[in-house]
């Protein structure tokens, strides 16, 4: 494994937890050992932790040999792989290594485990023993190769990284005014079914709008059907296939922050339809980076994991859309599709994980009811606008048919992200 900028070694076991910020606003921390990846998200506390670095800054192949220690303290009956079980077992009872941190590493095997499983030793897939020492140097060493690749340069570039086996894309937007010393927000924009990253980019004109307001704009794909065709982001639990895009997103969030100078309090999701669908899903398991999430002509499957904690949120749905109906029940309306909540039970979801109160209002001037919660002490805020008679589009979008065309999506996204800071959120809760 080549060796890496010292500034992000081992960035991908300690960004979850190095903070005590951090660990305060982690989310869905339970002892199960279910199939439920965000039932089996090992617990962390903040308070018995000096917080520091998981592994000192050191060459690649120090790196190696301190995952292979751990390994080996982990790897309870010594058959060569890790399982759920043997995860819990070692992290209840974690053995000193020196410079490394026991419980951060078991909170790396179990935010990654569906992952690393399917990046598999096992040429015909049918491991399930758990998880190799192979598995896991392969994944780290897929994280650095793609963290090499990252630079500051301005305007659009396009990146490929290794994750299960598969290629995936994404491309970085960096507006005219970085300057590398002034740290920016951060935007990770997700696309809808059968769309990819260029043409969420244009239908959003969220690259203008990083231009303008000054953030970098982060476009990914999503795994296709068939060859790069029908892109569907793999949200829920009643999966199609193996894909672990809550982890894609998670290295996006890792890698591009540690390479560019990115406001790391000020990281959002954004997403559209399908995407809208894949950014609540991330945001309420990535709770300890996202600042806040926004979800446009989406949904909330019935059946994926829910949000645990303080998460802002907004909501943009159309009252006539016909493919995620606002009303709730089968998508598209096709007999065994995956059912989503109502978009005003997916409001009230958010309103409750943040502890909080909806109230209903209508907006003046606009065909626009605007369902608000918001804590004014604490600073936690989820906001639903519900357009009336509005299409399964991006409102205000150069191919919006939507009716409130006064009504720019673009706009009320950013205005809503821009007022949102993680740090902030996790003082305010604390004070409140």
């Amino acid at each position: 494994m080549a060796a890496v900028p010292k500034s992000f070694n081992m960035a991908i076991f300690e960004r979850e937890h190095q903070s005590a910020d951090a660990a305060a606003l982690h989310s869905g921390e339970h002892q199960g050992v279910g199939d439920n990846m965000q039932e089996f998200r090992l617990a962390f506390s903040s308070t018995a932790k000096d917080n520091s670095r998981f592994i000192a800054e050191t060459s690649s192949q120090n790196e190696q040999a301190k995952i292979a220690e751990l390994f080996g303290k982990f790897d309870l009956d010594g058959d060569g792989y890790i399982d759920k079980k043997e995860i819990i077992k070692a992290d209840k009872t974690p053995h000193k290594v020196d410079g490394a941190d026991p419980h951060l590493f078991a909170a790396f095997l179990s935010d990654r485990y569906k992952s690393l499983m399917a990046t598999s030793n096992d040429e015909w897939g049918f491991e399930n023993n758990g998880v190799s020492l192979k598995d896991i140097n392969k994944y780290v060493e897929n994280i650095h190769a793609f963290s090499q690749t990252v630079t500051d340069n301005k305007g659009d570039t396009n990146y490929k990284l290794t994750l299960q086996g598969k290629e995936r894309e994404v491309t970085v937007h960096v507006p005219p005014n970085y300057d590398g010393k002034n740290p920016m927000p951060m935007v990770v924009m997700l696309h809808g079914f059968m769309q990819d990253k260029d043409d969420i980019a244009r239908v959003s004109e969220f690259k203008q709008k990083a231009d303008k307001e000054g953030f970098i704009a982060v476009f990914p794909n999503a795994t296709g059907w068939i060859g790069e065709h029908l892109r569907w982001w793999n949200v829920g639990t009643n999966q199609l296939y193996r894909s672990d895009d809550v982890d894609f997103i998670r290295q996006l969030t890792d890698v591009i922050p540690a390479k560019l100078n990115v406001d790391q309090d000020r990281i959002y999701l954004v997403g559209f339809s399908n995407g809208a669908m894949m950014a609540q899903e991330a945001a309420a398991k990535l709770n300890d980076r996202i600042a806040a999430v926004a979800s446009v002509s989406g949904g909330m499957l019935k059946k994926q994991d829910k949000p645990k904690g303080d998460m802002n949120a907004l909501l943009i749905h159309g009252s006539s859309d016909d493919v995620i109906p606002a009303r709730g029940g089968m998508l598209a309306s096709i007999f065994g599709a995956p059912r989503v909540l109502s978009s005003l039970k997916a409001f009230e979801v958010w309103a409750d994980a943040n502890g909080i109160t909806p109230t209903l209002r209508k907006s003046s001037g606009e065909p626009i009811q605007t369902y608000s919660a918001v804590d004014t002490a604490s600073g936690r805020e989820v906001t639903f606008y519900n357009l009336k008679d509005g299409n399964h589009d991006w409102p205000g979008g150069p191919e919006s048919t939507t009716a409130a065309t006064k009504f720019k999506a673009t706009d009320a996204v950013w205005n809503f992200l821009n007022r949102h800071n993680k740090k902030e959120l996790v003082a305010r809760v604390r004070q409140a």
